[in-house]
Parts: C-alpha cells; structure tokens; sequence
C-alpha cells in the first residue's frame, strides 16, 4: 500500500473514533472556498522552488511547526490544489503530497500515520531522558486532588486552544505525541504521553492576547503499561478507562515553571478559563464576516514561516479578504456536510473530486 493509500486509511480511521465535530464558530465549508486556490498555488510554488535547495528537507522541516500541524492542514490544502489556478496536475499533487510525508518521516520516530495508536515524535533514548530530573507528582491518595488540579490545567489550555484558533485548525497551537515506553525510577515500565501547548498567545492574530501571561503549556504523564492508550493521525488521545485512575504520575510546567502545588495550579486554571469566557465574548461580537475573516487569518499565520522565508507578508491578501464581499457569505446548514464518502475522495490528491462541485 502506498502513502497516499495509508493517509486516506488513516484518516477513515481517525473520523470513525471521533464522529462529528461542531462546526465552531462556523464550518469550514464556509471558508475554504475564499482561499484555498490561492493558498494551495502560493505554498505549492514555495514547495517546488525549495526542493531545488540543497538543504531542501531541513527547511521545510522548519516550516512545518510540527507533524500535527501539517497533518491538519494538509487535508483542506489537497482540495485547494485541485481549485487552484494556474493549474496543479495530478501528477504534482501526488509529488506535493509524497513530498511532505517523505519529511515527516524525517520528523518522527515512528509511524506518521499512526496505525498502531501512536504518535511518535521522540526516540526511545530522547523519551527516556524526558523523564530524568524532573519533580513528578505520584499519584496517591495524598496528591489526588493535585493530580486532579493539574489534568484541569491542561483541559483549560486545550479550551483557550479552541477559542483562539476555532475547531478546524485547533491543530495550530500543540501536539500530543507517544505513547513512549520508558522506565519510572523504580525500573517499572510505564506509558509517557505529552501534550505541547505551544502557541497559546498568538498575539499578531489576536490583540486580546496581549496581556495574557503564558506563552505555552506542556504536560508529561506516565500511565501504567497495561493501560489501553493510543493517539491518532488528528493527535486525538483516547484512553480506556479513567484517566485518573490510569495515572502514574504526572508533570505539567507553564513557561517551563513546574506547577507543583494545587492553589498554583487553581490559580493558572482561573486565568485559562478567563481568558477563555473573555475570547467567547469577543467571537460573539463579530459579525459572520469578521468570523470568517478571522479563520482566514489564523490559516495563513499556520503557513506563515513559509512565507517569511522568502520575506513575504504572511498576512491573507486583499484578493482572498475581498472575497467575503463580492461573493456573499457561504451557509452550510448544520448537519449539511460532506460525508465521509465524499471527503474521501476529496482529501485523495489523486482524484478531481471537490465537495460541493
């Protein structure tokens, strides 16, 4: 089976384990179509004018952010291709496509599609040395209510994560990867999932976030072997059983402080869900115009090194903005999506086939 059989598999798999998800603030149907040609052709050109470089693959590596990242916006950018003018083949989209999973191969330690539940960023030894050195909170009796305290961080971080980069490309702002096996300071082997929250305070595409004081999140926790984990090509992390029940240990750092008391951990949380009800309201003050523009901006700040690498604006162009005017904006009733049947083949690089053609 090729790659471009193993992506399509994988993302079968990854929209069967989590159905249907809201489309907040508003589906992406319904903004896709302002910029994905000219997306598609802008970044298609970078990719072909980079490959010629010697040191080609480490530069897009760069560009990436991170697999989950690329992995997100691959999907949309496989239809953009097939809209975008001047014309992409078939023959470059496949090369585009195989392109780009040929580095993230480069990129994790396993397999990029997560077939086998995980999503491996790190080698065994650079797991291991993760664990060294750093003041875990075991579970117990006594640190239960902390252990609880800090899951709720992490939680919160993934709501703000929501309300600054909406439900299509929550991918932007972190990455859940593992689970790695690695051995506890007793020599018992356990699991090691990590999230990385690491773009919590986009300040050049929200003003609102000027003021806030963490810039990242990153959570560490160890699970016990027998535990049934895995995490998919979306980076979803699903868990059999209860969490808490499930944990070994844990450890989470805002800033790359660690938070080791509960009063410290409530407090940070206080300030997440703040900025997160604060984020809510200024959404629901825009008008659907201003939404749409909106999640335009936050597409092309996830492209972005791409284009300061050839010292380039990464703003959206007044062409895509203009877009939201001329051509009204684009309702998808809720529930009125394209089946899975239908993104199959549009998500296929292979095909011609767009949603809604």
């Amino acid at each position: 089976m090729n790659q471009i059989d193993l992506w399509i598999k994988s993302l079968e798999q990854a929209f069967e384990k989590t159905g249907e998800i809201a489309p907040w603030p508003v589906h992406i149907g319904s903004v896709a179509p302002y910029f994905s040609d000219m997306e598609a052709r802008n970044i298609f050109d970078k990719l072909k004018k980079i490959s010629k470089e010697k040191d080609a693959h480490n530069i897009v590596r760069k560009l990436l952010i991170s697999p989950g990242v690329a992995k997100a916006l691959l999907m949309d950018f496989i239809i953009g291709m097939k809209v975008a003018k001047p014309k992409i083949t078939r023959v470059e989209r496949i090369w585009f496509v195989n392109y780009i999973f040929d580095v993230l191969s480069e990129m994790q330690a396993g397999d990029i599609f997560c077939f086998d539940g995980k999503n491996l960023i790190l080698s065994d030894v650079e797991a291991q040395n993760l664990i060294k050195g750093r003041p875990w909170i075991w579970e117990g009796k006594e640190n239960r209510e902390l252990v609880q305290s800090l899951y709720k961080v992490s939680a919160s971080t993934k709501s703000l994560i929501w309300s600054l980069y909406f439900y299509g490309w929550d991918d932007i702002g972190y990455e859940v990867h593992g689970p790695y096996n690695v051995r506890g300071p007793r020599g018992n082997v356990l699991q090691l999932v990590i999230t990385d929250y690491f773009d919590i305070k986009p300040t050049i595409l929200w003003n609102s976030m000027e003021k806030f004081p963490y810039n990242s999140v990153r959570l560490f926790s160890l699970y016990k072997k027998g535990i049934k984990l895995s995490i998919d090509i979306f980076c979803h992390f699903f868990n059999e059983g209860n969490l808490l029940d499930s944990t070994e240990g844990i450890y989470i750092e805002a800033n790359g402080i660690p938070l080791r008391i509960k009063t410290q951990a409530e407090s940070i949380t206080k300030e997440l869900l703040t900025k997160v009800s604060e984020q809510h309201a200024l959404i629901n003050r825009m008008t659907k115009e201003e939404v749409i523009n909106k999640y335009i901006e936050s597409r092309y700040y996830a492209f972005r090194k791409w284009r300061e690498y050839f010292g380039e604006d990464w703003y959206p162009p007044k062409k895509v903005l203009s877009r939201i005017k001329e051509w009204g904006i684009i309702e998808i009733p809720e529930g009125k999506g394209p089946s899975w049947s239908e993104l199959k083949k549009a998500f296929d690089p292979r095909t011609n086939y767009i949603p809604g053609a």
